[in-house]
């Protein structure tokens, strides 16, 4: 899943038909996100999330992705004790909880995304995602441009962190990180290659 995988405690991947009489009740707070360590991040936050989260490169299936930093042995520390972040930047993934989106490879190759949603935040009183007849509610109409946005702002992170790659403006390092939560360790993880970085022209 695209996501936030620890915090979906009873994820679905939602269906017309199924969930036809499905209400959603977004949470008041971030309070789901407690046990997050990382999360992904879209190319248009990478600044903004550099001034508050350590922010790192991994290597998944000959990918290269930027993830934030948010915590170690499943304790988010940037969460206060009412469920709110303590910085000024929320990752757009936590914002968009209880949906994500789940990546599905057909059998053609092609590939195709599934909108996933946290069954913990059904609710009488919540929203519709879907009318009588199966068609999305201007509600879930939303909600679904703001996951495209967000899956279109993570591909150009993709490719971003691939072209760095590709000249070599990243190596590969293991870290360990010590703080008054435990101990995190990373692995495989790329961070950038000062003396590579100089070299690209400003063009």
């Amino acid at each position: 899943m695209f996501g936030l995988v620890r915090a979906f405690k009873s994820p679905v991947v939602l269906d017309e038909e199924l969930h036809k009489e499905l209400r959603i009740k977004k949470p008041e707070d971030y309070s789901a996100m407690e046990n997050l360590e990382v999360v992904p991040l879209g190319f248009s936050e990478l600044i903004s999330a550099t001034m508050y989260y350590p922010v790192m490169i991994a290597k998944q299936e000959e990918k290269f992705f930027p993830f934030a930093v948010l915590g170690v042995n499943k304790k988010n520390i940037y969460l206060n004790e009412e469920g709110f972040f303590k910085v000024d930047v929320v990752p757009k993934v936590c914002e968009l909880y209880p949906f994500a989106v789940k990546e599905e490879i057909l059998e053609d190759g092609t590939q195709e995304w599934a909108v996933v949603v946290d069954l913990e935040c059904a609710h009488p009183e919540g929203e519709r995602l879907f009318t009588d007849d199966g068609e999305n509610t201007p509600y879930f109409a939303e909600i679904k441009q703001k996951l495209t946005q967000f899956i279109v702002d993570c591909q150009k992170a993709i490719e971003f962190c691939n072209e760095l790659a590709t000249l070599g403006c990243i190596r590969p390092i293991d870290i360990e990180v010590n703080c008054k939560y435990g101990k995190g360790k990373f692995k495989n993880v790329y961070i950038g290659d000062i003396e590579n970085l100089r070299k690209i022209q400003p063009e």
